[in-house]
């Protein structure tokens, strides 16, 4: 899908629980999604869309509030993630229309946001996830194939980022790497991966 793909919808999500490697692990609610389109023919920026969640359970684990410094106040008016992922999809057909394109694709800084988060969450909840949801790009796989001697993907980070609040920094970071891979002459996102409709133990 993504080779032929006018766009990528570069994409993060953070929980009420543990982030970064362990996302997911503890199985608790997504809290925040933040997005930013990139037009890959016109390697063009889209604006940055930032969206807190409520979760069923109002509680952040200390954890939590330390790694995101969010807190209760910011997701307590907030809409449920069925809501959330409504205002997504029509934010980003929107857009993606604007741009006189018709395709896109998720890219992910890490697949677990996709597959040990949302998938299982919505699972829970009997919530059918968009289409888009079922492949994505791993763009540091994607920086490596194109990149490799480029060294660690980390490198890359703005030293400015660190202050802004998590989720637009970890977006801009991989919009960043998307750019960097995209200046690169004839790469095509290609390495497109799957989520399976029928949940596997571990996927």
């Amino acid at each position: 899908m993504a080779s032929h793909s006018d766009t990528l919808v570069v994409f993060f999500g953070a929980t009420a629980g543990a982030n970064g490697g362990k996302l997911g692990s503890d199985e608790r609610e997504i809290i925040l999604l933040v997005w930013q389109i990139v037009d890959l023919h016109e390697k063009k920026v889209g604006k940055l869309h930032k969206c807190f969640v409520k979760p069923d359970t109002l509680e952040l684990t200390d954890q939590c509030k330390e790694e995101t410094g969010l807190a209760l106040d910011d997701i307590v008016k907030a809409e449920p993630l069925d809501k959330v992922l409504q205002q997504f999809q029509q934010s980003v057909s929107s857009e993606v229309k604007c741009l006189g394109r018709s395709t896109y694709t998720l890219c992910v800084n890490s697949p677990l946001v996709i597959r040990q988060a949302l998938h299982p969450e919505a699972s829970k909840k009997n919530l059918v996830l968009p289409e888009c949801f079922f492949s994505f790009v791993d763009v540091k796989k994607e920086f490596h194939k194109c990149c490799p001697n480029a060294g660690l993907v980390q490198k890359l980070t703005l030293t400015s980022m660190l202050e802004e609040l998590i989720g637009v920094r970890e977006v801009r970071s991989m919009v960043q790497l998307t750019l960097c891979i995209l200046a690169e002459p004839y790469h095509k996102f290609s390495c497109v991966e799957t989520v399976n409709y029928k949940f596997d133990s571990g996927t």
